[in-house]
């Protein structure tokens, strides 16, 4: 029933304190100084309470504060009318009612009024709750709490895992568009492959012809190069056309691609300046080596856009096939040149031996990517008759080196068989490029293929996700409504709805299950309100349990249950008047464990209070109902004996002495507390020696001492104010044990 805020609960405290103080009055009969006594400080202090409740309310803008004020302004004016009643009433029953509207307005105040600004006063960081702040986690679950309602949440939950799909799901097509994509521009640019082998062939032929032009003198290939130079035109306009056609591409193949035009245009100028004699053979070799290894280059530049392994080896293959028909036709231009001129210089002897080496090495590249089968196939296009004859020419270049008789060997000749070769290698390169364009052509309906089923996959299981979402959903969201309206109607009055539906053992069937279970218990009162005296019985017999509840926490223990010391007081002086009228015996034993200390050192002070709680009980179950137990502090008990001498009271004391030397107190984990003992002190009512019952446990906690000096476990009896007396029967009880 705490509110939270540590000033108020102690005020409620207080006011319970008051209103027990009233209920004590009333029972025992007091006087009216005494009641009006008491109402004048629960009318000062509930003042007092209601101006520190009404300031914390005001300090945290309490909505419900005019209404609030108008209830204690109310039960204020209440109060001395109350107290004017109970002082007047001449009957228990107008009392009791009077303590029962006392009790029932204070439970009503707490739950009815101060709950509702318990929460307010947490908030506003008023309550003694407070000091503990919460952690991070929690703070963030309490904000989304307050914030987003449970639809949102539940909704929020399903969404978060499907746009996790829906991301993947898009990230997945991307990834695949963009393969497609790149391979589609593979497709293009693989489209010009035969453009390219066919212009740099071209080229080759033009570059071979006009270096023997200007080698000899002007005298050589000069017809056959007008008619190339017509050849080569075509295909640099067929070249360029395929260009302008060709689609948004990779930017460094676009980069390759402008570089190639650019020195493609140069051209004109170049042959301008053969035709003038204003350029070098070495100067036309350079330009043309330049111009068609820019081109070379375009299909190394496709190496770079993704695709398969076989399209990867098809191009390592055509492009080491390009490389060494251009080695073969700078070999040609290089042997055309020196053959014209009579002589190799030493440059250009080392760069011919070199092209023959580079030809090894390309043609090691293109065996290694090609597989056996299409070595075999295209052996005699690289290997074949054309390619001895080159040889057979080479060596009868070095021949004529060694006796200086190059210019004897006729030009043309070499020019005919190197051409002869190269046309070979070009029919191998046509054919790797026809292989080129089929794999690409095949790669990109392939892609086309698991693009449009993965794409199709991806729409299933995103539909799938998303109807299974909403099924999880509106299996959560319907039952928590239905359930509200259930209870909206429960709330209203109406009894008759309930859930046939069956739910698994989660939180949602608990609710239900918690709902049944309150509609059957709300059937079960209405039933029984229909029976007006029987509810008037049972309110009238709650309350008196509620009076006798009150009672009884303000005159127990609340550690062992015994009775305190003010109530075992009462009891005794209503005894010992009783035994004085009417001559009666009465005696009181004081007990106390020993070496109870040595039990909390040893075990703890939750073992303590188990000892202590069994030690009561022992007691308890040995004495007679009309014998009362009294827990007076600590390990010191008394128990009041009406009706009983002073030997009945020894031979009890014993019993109770054995029955401790024999109580076991089981402890958690398995262990437990033996080897008790206990020391008792016991005297006697006597006329002229006490007063009181105070008198008779000073006495008594005298023999008690007495026990404790002898070796403690005994009983001592007092005989009157300066005797004590062991009896012999506890005499040798005691040295047994």
């Amino acid at each position: 029933m705490s509110v939270g805020v540590e000033s108020i609960d102690n005020d409620h405290k207080m006011l319970l304190k008051l209103i027990n103080e009233i209920s004590d009055a009333i029972e025992h009969n007091q006087t009216a100084a005494v009641i009006e006594d008491v109402f004048q400080r629960l009318e000062i202090y509930v003042t007092e309470h209601f101006t520190r409740e009404e300031a914390l309310m005001r300090q945290c803008n309490y909505p419900g504060l005019k209404a609030h004020i108008k209830e204690h302004r109310k039960f204020t004016a209440k109060v001395p009318e109350l107290k004017r009643e109970l002082l007047s009433a001449d009957s228990t029953e107008v009392a009791a009612e009077i303590n029962l509207f006392l009790f029932n307005w204070l439970m009503n105040h707490i739950v009815g009024e101060d709950m509702c600004f318990a929460q307010l006063a947490h908030d506003s960081g008023l309550s003694n709750q407070n000091r503990r702040k919460p952690s991070r986690r929690r703070q963030l679950i309490n904000w989304l709490g307050s914030k987003l309602t449970l639809g949102r949440r539940i909704f929020l939950t399903a969404l978060i895992p499907i746009m996790g799909v829906c991301l993947l799901s898009i990230l997945i097509l991307w990834i695949s568009v963009q393969r497609f994509h790149h391979v589609q521009q593979l497709l293009e640019v693989t489209g010009i492959i035969n453009e390219i082998s066919d212009l740099t062939h071209q080229l080759q032929i033009e570059r071979g012809l006009s270096t023997g032009l200007i080698s000899s003198g002007y005298r050589q290939f000069g017809d056959a190069l007008f008619e190339q130079r017509q050849r080569t035109d075509a295909t640099v306009t067929a070249f360029e056309a395929r260009l302008r056609t060709l689609p948004e591409v990779d930017p460094l193949l676009a980069t390759q691609l402008q570089l190639t035009t650019a020195k493609l245009a140069q051209l004109q100028q170049l042959r301008q300046q053969t035709d003038a004699q204003t350029h070098t053979a070495s100067q036309n070799l350079s330009y043309y080596s330049s111009l068609i290894s820019s081109l070379q280059k375009i299909p190394e530049d496709t190496l770079k856009l993704q695709m398969g392994s076989e399209l990867v080896h098809a191009i390592t293959a055509y492009t080491a096939m390009l490389h060494l028909k251009e080695s073969a036709g700078v070999q040609r231009a290089l042997g055309t040149q020196a053959i014209a001129e009579g002589r190799f210089t030493a440059d250009m002897y080392q760069q011919f031996a070199g092209l023959i080496g580079e030809q090894r090495s390309y043609l090691k590249v293109f065996q290694q990517f090609t597989s056996t089968e299409q070595q075999n196939a295209w052996r005699p296009l690289f290997n074949g008759p054309a390619a001895h004859h080159a040889r057979a020419f080479e060596a009868q270049i070095y021949t004529a080196l060694k006796n200086d008789s190059l210019a004897q060997i006729d030009s043309t000749a070499w020019f005919d068989v190197m051409t002869q070769r190269i046309e070979q290698l070009k029919i191998l390169s046509d054919q790797l490029g026809e292989i080129i364009d089929t794999g690409a052509e095949q790669q990109v309906a392939d892609l086309k293929v698991r693009l449009y089923i993965t794409a199709a996959i991806l729409l299933v299981i995103l539909s799938l996700t998303i109807l299974v979402s909403w099924l999880l959903n509106r299996s959560v969201i319907e039952p928590v409504q239905r359930i509200t309206r259930a209870m909206a109607r429960l709330a209203e009055g109406r009894r008759d709805l309930r859930f046939t539906d069956h739910f698994a053992h989660d939180e949602l069937g608990r609710m239900t299950l918690a709902y049944e279970q309150c509609r059957r218990s709300l059937l079960r009162a209405d039933v029984s309100s229909t029976v007006s005296n029987q509810r008037q019985n049972i309110e009238l017999q709650a309350r008196i349990r509620e009076k006798e509840r009150f009672r009884m926490l303000a005159s127990t223990d609340p550690l062992t249950g015994a009775l305190n010391r003010r109530k075992f007081s009462e009891l005794a002086t209503e005894e010992i008047d009783r035994c004085q009228r009417y001559d009666r015996p009465l005696s009181v034993m004081m007990l106390d464990l020993d070496l109870f200390k040595q039990v909390n050192d040893s075990y703890g002070h939750a073992a303590g209070d188990e000892v202590l709680r069994a030690f009561y009980h022992t007691c308890h179950n040995n004495v007679r109902s009309s014998d009362k137990v009294s827990r007076l502090g600590g390990e010191e008990f008394a128990i009041l004996l009406p009706e009983t001498n002073r030997e009945q009271a020894t031979e009890l004391a014993e019993r109770i002495r054995i029955a401790t030397s024999e109580l076991v107190v089981p402890l958690e984990h398995g262990s437990q507390i033996a080897d008790l003992s206990v020391s008792i002190g016991v005297t006697a009512w006597a006329d002229g020696i006490f007063n009181d019952i105070q008198d008779m446990l000073e006495m008594a906690d005298q023999a008690l001492y007495q026990a404790k000096e002898r070796g403690r476990n005994r009983v001592v009896c007092s005989l009157h104010s300066t005797q004590t007396q062991v009896t012999p029967e506890t005499e040798s009880l005691a040295d047994e044990a």
